[in-house]
């Protein structure tokens, strides 16, 4: 990653400039000597009447805007996705096989992201929509899955399930192995030149396709999955109100 020589109260202001809606909340923060926040909970200990909204946060040495979720309650960070659509941002696990129904694909429209890490939770549905239903290997009813995941239970080394991950229109990256899982795995991540896109394909009997490290069964999530791992990418979205860059 490239880096900065700038010192953290010139890019506070800079950037703050840049966001015209956190403008106000970033400027007093560094011209009273503020530690620039760095996840959504601190903004809400500064300034509790902050509501949800787009935000700039330090942490680790990354500067980047977040999404800030359930401000008057527990604030949480998530990525905006700017891709969209039944072909981007999904999981699925395709029914057949030993697992009878309809398709199972969950559709992200935003990520929970630990802003000190930079993972994502995978299991985290906040901004997430299902649709089908099957019955995985005749037992659990699914309906549900987490992000970065491709699974079926259609016969062994069928890598009928499929998936997409999709960062582009975000300053994120891919940063992450994709591990196979189950019975007869098989699968594979094909990501772009930049490693913004992931196009998975995973199944077996029943097997999938998941970031590692490996979730036994991973569908029907719950949050707490920080398992994708993201870095921020080279481009620099400026003055868009999506960017990430580190500060050496």
């Amino acid at each position: 990653m490239p880096r900065f020589s700038f010192r953290r109260p010139a890019i506070v202001l800079a950037l703050a400039a840049a966001l015209p809606m956190v403008g106000a909340v970033t400027a007093h923060a560094a011209d009273q000597q503020f530690p620039f926040p760095g996840s959504c909970q601190e903004i809400h200990n500064l300034f509790p009447f902050a509501r949800d909204g787009d935000y700039i946060l330090f942490n680790n040495g990354n500067v980047f805007t977040v999404f800030c979720f359930d401000m008057n309650g527990t604030p949480r960070e998530y990525i905006n996705l700017a891709v969209a659509g039944p072909g981007a941002n999904f999981s699925q696990y395709t029914a057949g096989g030993a697992s009878p129904g309809t398709n199972v694909r969950t559709q992200f429209a935003k990520l929970r992201i630990d802003p000190a890490t930079l993972k994502v939770d995978i299991g985290d549905l906040t901004f997430a929509r299902s649709f089908g239903s099957l019955r995985h290997a005749g037992g659990t009813t699914v309906t549900s899955m987490p992000y970065g995941v491709a699974m079926s239970c259609i016969s062994p080394g069928d890598a009928g399930g499929i998936g997409n991950i999709d960062l582009r229109g975000t300053p994120f990256r891919v940063n992450n192995a994709f591990l196979v899982g189950g019975f007869a795995a098989t699968g594979t991540a094909t990501a772009s030149p930049a490693n913004q896109v992931v196009n998975l394909s995973g199944g077996g009997f029943c097997g999938w396709i998941a970031p590692a490290p490996a979730v036994f069964n991973p569908f029907n999530p719950s949050p707490g999955d920080f398992h994708l791992q993201l870095s921020c990418a080279r481009q620099f979205f400026f003055p868009s109100r999506e960017f990430c860059i580190h500060i050496g």
